[in-house]
């Protein structure tokens, strides 16, 4: 579970260097795929729902990788020119991703009964919902009313940051047999 938390980490918040037309993540996402993949393999010996998790996340490890070389090389801040594709390839991105925390918060809600304190499970998954509305609202909101845009982005970086303490909270009390 510790290496799904780093993941967690490294996949919701990203800090980067700009230099002229090149982007260095410095927490990839790739990197915090790879470690949910790696982090939900160790796990499915205890809920079965995390083989899902470790599937997809292996393979958004490969394509944010590739992500990585396009922002390495300039690409991105090439097609960071064409609005409309920005804007499409950013609402897939968050599809993706929201897909692949639905997948990590219900594995979650199946270890309830190796945990110490089960309730979090489903408070992690009240944490998840609210976290897709405002994410889908600020990816759908930043083009057509910017202001709206950022205060929901505001908003989805908070439910960010609950969903990473209530996961290290699952984390800390996770009983296993």
């Amino acid at each position: 579970m510790k290496k799904i938390f780093i993941g967690l980490i490294f996949i919701f918040f990203n800090f980067n260097i700009t230099l002229d037309a090149s982007i260095l993540p410095l927490m990839p996402d790739f990197v915090g795929y790879l470690l949910i993949s790696v982090g939900a393999k160790e796990m499915i010996d205890v809920a079965i729902k995390f083989d899902n998790v470790s599937a997809f996340s292996k393979l958004l490890t490969y394509v944010f990788g590739v992500f990585f070389v396009m922002d390495v090389m300039g690409i991105s801040a090439s097609i960071a020119q064409m609005t409309l594709v920005n804007w499409m390839l950013g609402l897939a991105i968050t599809a993706i991703e929201l897909y692949l925390l639905y997948l990590l918060t219900t594995a979650v809600l199946d270890l309830k009964t190796r945990m110490s304190v089960p309730s979090e499970a489903d408070r992690l998954y009240q944490i998840f919902k609210y976290h897709a509305i405002s994410a889908v609202l600020a990816s759908l909101l930043i083009v057509i009313v910017p202001l709206l845009g950022i205060l929901a982005m505001i908003i989805t970086v908070f439910f960010a940051i609950l969903y990473i303490v209530i996961f290290n909270r699952i984390k800390n009390d996770l009983i296993l047999i």
